[in-house]
């Protein structure tokens, strides 16, 4: 390893038992960056011994290899920010990959900037054989306050918001560069132990403080949907995972005394979640309770408090027709209603990914 070069972007890498064919491509994608000036951080988190192999094989001096054992991902960008030597970090989830002039795009567009807290920029969704270009928002330059408002409400979820992108919401780390002064300033950090949406909470508190975001308009990454991803995954924690994100959000909307928008897109937030409770955990193939134990767990969660007062107070008229008839089934405890919408949509998506 050396510092042959004065670099100028670090690009982090967390890395949990990749498949090797997305692993390659990822790293690769960014060893062969026009801009030459980079620092690549792959941390790699208590991976097999293959997937450590697969790291060790890239003999490129810009790259450091950080070897730990497994933390989770917070923890993991939590040491990828601490050991970056440059002020703009940039974060790439390791089965995605780079447009080749990235980084030369992105150094131009920073030099340009002066200061910056945040960039957005854009990305291509890459399903098998389609691309779909997402844009995050729809601006150029930098964002004034009621862009930024709505921005911290699309991090949270989709409804109140003006504008909300095709594919994927702003809550990602990927994207975007961060300044790695205005992370330190502000002790901003990715809460460890949070499996899902520890993204959206770090940007909730990024958004919140940064007074400077700029949204830059090119496309130059490649986020890849595929059935790695966590968020494709069966876990028995799923509903535990997002009613602690649920209280962090509510924690931070009184925190900072955030208005009655903020409220409705949380209410919206509850009520959705349950659509991903029938993808992640009661309908999915790899749940291996039998049917009377999954509706008799599925109609007492419908009970609780937290439920029944977002059915309660969410504004209709932010939902979708689908989200809608989610709603009413899930208050009337209609579990099989519930599960034929599930197929419909699958079949819905299937169809459309096609076309």
């Amino acid at each position: 390893m050396g510092d042959k070069m004065d670099k100028k972007i670090t690009v982090i890498v967390t890395i949990y038992n990749t498949p090797e064919k997305y692993l390659k491509k990822c790293i690769e994608s960014i060893i062969e960056q026009t801009f030459k000036e980079i620092e690549i951080i792959l941390v790699n988190d208590g991976s097999d011994k293959k997937t450590s192999e697969i790291c060790r094989q890239y003999k490129d001096e810009r790259i450091k290899l950080i070897e730990q054992k497994n933390m989770g991902e917070s923890v993991a960008r939590n040491v990828g920010i601490e050991n970056a030597e440059t002020e703009n970090i940039t974060f790439v989830d390791s089965d995605d990959w780079l447009e080749p002039n990235m980084c030369e795009k992105l150094y131009n567009y920073i030099q340009k900037t002066k200061e910056y807290d945040v960039i957005i920029f854009n990305c291509y969704v890459d399903y098998p054989g389609k691309s779909i270009k997402n844009n995050f928002y729809p601006k150029k330059g930098m964002l004034n306050e009621q862009d930024i408002e709505e921005i911290q409400l699309q991090n949270i979820e989709k409804g109140v918001t003006r504008y909300y992108p095709p594919e994927s919401n702003i809550s990602v780390p990927w994207a975007k560069v961060y300044n790695k002064k205005f992370i330190q300033e502000n002790r901003l950090k990715f809460i460890p132990n949070i499996i899902r949406m520890p993204d959206a909470l770090f940007n909730t508190e990024v958004f919140e403080k940064a007074n400077k975001i700029f949204v830059f308009d090119e496309y130059l990454y490649h986020y890849q949907k595929n059935d790695f991803a966590i968020c494709q995954r069966y876990s028995e924690d799923t509903i535990r995972y997002y009613e602690t994100y649920i209280n962090l959000i509510d924690e931070y909307i009184k925190k900072y005394n955030k208005n009655q928008k903020f409220v409705d897109t949380l209410n919206i937030k509850i009520v959705t979640s349950i659509d991903r409770y029938m993808y992640n955990y009661f309908f999915h193939k790899d749940n291996p309770k039998n049917k009377k134990e999954i509706e008799a767990e599925f109609k007492e969660l419908l009970q609780k408090e937290l439920y029944q007062k977002a059915f309660k107070n969410v504004k209709k008229e932010y939902l979708s027709k689908y989200q809608k008839l989610v709603l009413k089934n899930a208050e009337k405890g209609k579990i099989k209603s519930l599960k034929f919408l599930k197929k419909t949509k699958e079949a819905i998506k299937i169809i459309k990914r096609k076309i």
